[in-house]
């Protein structure tokens, strides 16, 4: 007798991984200030710093990989550098989950 196997609509791997290697970025208190104060508006380094209630050096560290997973964008101002979210799907993805732990 031949079992059929249902198609369940499960992620590809390249899409899972990505997936994964989004929430891991997400996965750390600090980013997730950095990424919620850049939802209301674009800031520079120092903004960034108080609304994190960290210092410019573990800041810049967690920046640099909010950069690398292109959650967040940055332009320079002379020598200030402003920071802001790289398109709307971050705001939409943060929004979607605050949603949810408050529907919990």
């Amino acid at each position: 007798m031949e079992h059929k196997t249902a198609d369940v609509g499960g992620l590809p791997a390249p899409e899972a991984q990505g997936l994964a290697a989004l929430f891991r970025v997400l996965g750390d208190e600090t980013r997730c200030k950095i990424v919620s104060a850049l939802i209301k508006r674009e800031l520079c380094v120092y903004e960034i710093t108080q609304a994190a209630g960290s210092s410019v050096s573990n800041v810049s560290h967690h920046l640099r990989l909010l950069r690398a997973a292109r959650l967040v964008k940055y332009r320079k101002e002379q020598k200030r550098v402003f920071y802001s979210l790289d398109d709307n799907h971050v705001s939409a993805l943060i929004s979607q989950g605050l949603e949810h732990i408050k529907h919990s």
